[in-house]
């Protein structure tokens, strides 16, 4: 396996872990507490994110010239952005602005009778986060080879 491979594929594991924290701490705060949905996504990121930095400066993008400062001020740039953003912006266009892939995804699950366990409130959510999370991992993988542990 060449280097960028296994690299890409450490990174993949860091980020699924990372992603469980966050949906786990974001369906708790949210489903559970009732928290508004972009309050529960900003303190649910924030844990991952601290996570995530740990485990990719360590194990992921080893061998680093810059700093240590220099790739904690970058990695929260890059994620910040990434997280707070661009999943913001994703998730309240799927959610408010532009409801028909969610309203589709629960149709669907709803036609194999999970909605009613599940919950539709559930169904949008993570639906949401899902893309979100797509759109954010892209964005961290390609700035945190380039810009953060280099």
């Amino acid at each position: 396996m060449s280097s960028a491979a296994s690299q890409a594929g450490k990174f993949g594991l860091v980020g699924l872990v990372s992603t469980l924290i966050d949906f786990s701490i974001l369906n708790i705060v949210h489903s559970g507490f009732s928290v508004n949905l972009i309050i529960a996504n900003i303190i649910s990121t924030t844990i991952a994110m601290g996570f995530s930095f740990l485990m990719n400066r360590k194990y992921v993008f080893t061998g680093g010239t810059k700093s240590i400062l220099h790739q904690t001020v970058a990695f929260l740039l890059v994620t910040s952005f990434g997280l707070y953003v661009i999943q913001s912006v994703v998730l309240h266009l799927l959610t408010v602005t532009w409801t028909g892939p969610a309203n589709l995804v629960v149709y669907l699950i709803g036609a194999v009778g999970l909605s009613q366990v599940i919950g539709k409130n559930f169904i949008i959510t993570n639906f949401a986060k899902i893309i979100a999370t797509m759109f954010s991992l892209v964005w961290n993988y390609v700035f945190y080879r380039r810009v953060v542990f280099i």
